[in-house]
């Protein structure tokens, strides 16, 4: 077994640093991509609940025609 040189032993380093360089990207892109997430997921929920609003106005608005036209029509 050959022992390792010096240029060798600088490659592995700084193939080390690469890595440890692309991991820290990785992980900036990731968090990135999850604050997206939960700020998608947000927006999401927002608009579930206008809906709901304005179908339960929609609804309470229906049904209080429907009481006047019945009291109208007796």
């Amino acid at each position: 077994m050959t022992p390792i040189s010096e240029r060798e032993i600088g490659v592995i380093e700084q193939k080390l640093f690469n890595l440890e360089h692309r991991v820290r990207n990785d992980k900036t892109i990731l968090n990135g991509l999850l604050d997206e997430i939960d700020s998608v997921r947000l927006e999401l929920n927002q608009f579930k609940h206008r809906v709901y609003g304005a179908g339960s106005a929609f609804v309470f608005i229906a049904g209080m025609l429907a009481w006047i036209f019945d009291y109208i029509k007796q």
